[in-house]
């Protein structure tokens, strides 16, 4: 028999999400049937709709029931097979939950292909929620050209930097918001945006206009609220803004903040669009070969933060609503 300790939600939270909110138990999973596999939960992916999903009815992903495992994107490897299509050993992807071992079919999981990059990076630069999120958002959305200046929001986030370097294979200025020195340096040095600026100290409007004094071409917004609004003063003139989401509104889905300034759109002739990746199913393959290749010659980076333990998830969901790390957060249970 194998035990699997899970995180759990044991309480909807009440604006910012609390350690509290979440418990653990342990539970002894049952036999392998027919056609089904034994996992054990390598890395899961941390992102920001899993707050929602924390939620009431109201949540913006759906939501979850209490005392089941969080939902989480994850990837696993094969301990055990009972099916024909995984083998001991394999690697998948699949909607693993906040736990350290999982039984699943086999049917509902994709092997991995480990040839090129760790399995881990399909939840990173090739992930659905990650690497895909930002090419839908940049490169179909988007529609960034060479010359554009391209503005990214939570820009050294997961999303935001995939953001920022794909606007830069396309021949793009970049600039990324982000917050602090520490954040803004990476972006630069790191990252290879050409500037970065910091939301928090002080007038962000009036460091976009320094930074874009012809205006922005394309806005990636990851955050909403006044930095939406901020950026929408900033447009050039048939500028494309694409909402790809809004993690300052996540706490408080009830009393959603919109921006003010959307006349901006109108005015300068400008469009505003929004997208989930999922509609771009149909361009995944293509999307993934061209990320890997980023990958392989060194245009992408792949920086990764990852917290150790299942006991972690909760502490590392917090970190991501309070922006307390850089590219690609994951959990390793």
């Amino acid at each position: 028999m194998t035990t699997s300790v899970k995180a759990v939600l044991s309480s909807r939270p009440d604006g910012q999400p609390k350690e509290s909110d979440f418990k653990f138990v342990e539970e002894e999973l049952a036999e392998l049937e027919e056609g089904q596999v034994l996992l054990k939960v390598e890395h899961l992916s941390i992102d920001a709709f899993i707050r929602t999903m924390l939620d009431g009815p109201q949540g913006l992903h759906g939501t979850m029931d209490l005392d089941v495992p969080v939902m989480a994107l994850g990837v696993g490897r094969v301990v055990d097979s009972r099916s024909e299509e995984l083998n001991q050993g394999d690697a998948v992807f699949g909607p693993m939950g906040a736990q350290t071992h999982v039984i699943y079919p086999a049917n509902m999981l994709r092997k991995l292909d480990e040839t090129d990059v760790p399995a881990r990076t399909y939840l990173g630069a090739l992930g659905m929620t990650t690497g895909l999120t930002a090419y839908a958002g940049m490169i179909c959305c988007g529609k960034v050209e060479e010359g554009d200046t391209v503005v990214v929001s939570a820009a050294a986030g997961a999303v935001g930097v995939m953001a920022c370097q794909l606007a830069k294979m396309a021949g793009a200025r970049v600039i990324g918001i982000a917050g602090g020195d520490e954040k803004c340096e990476f972006l630069k040095s790191e990252i290879g945006c050409d500037d970065a600026v910091d939301y928090k100290s002080g007038d962000l409007n009036e460091k976009l206009k320094a930074a874009c004094p012809d205006g922005i071409n394309v806005f990636f917004d990851n955050v909403g609220g006044a930095v939406l609004n901020a950026a929408l003063d900033n447009i050039a003139k048939c500028a494309r803004v694409v909402i790809c989401g809004a993690i300052s509104q996540y706490n408080d889905m009830e009393h959603v903040t919109g921006p003010s300034l959307y006349l901006r759109i109108p005015e300068r002739n400008a469009s505003m669009i929004g997208f989930t990746v999922d509609h771009y199913a149909d361009q995944f393959e293509k999307m993934e070969q061209e990320i890997t290749a980023g990958i392989k010659d060194g245009r992408i980076k792949v920086p990764e933060h990852i917290e150790e333990g299942i006991e972690s998830f909760p502490g590392a969901l917090i970190k991501l609503m309070t922006g307390g790390h850089m590219g690609k957060l994951l959990v390793a249970p």
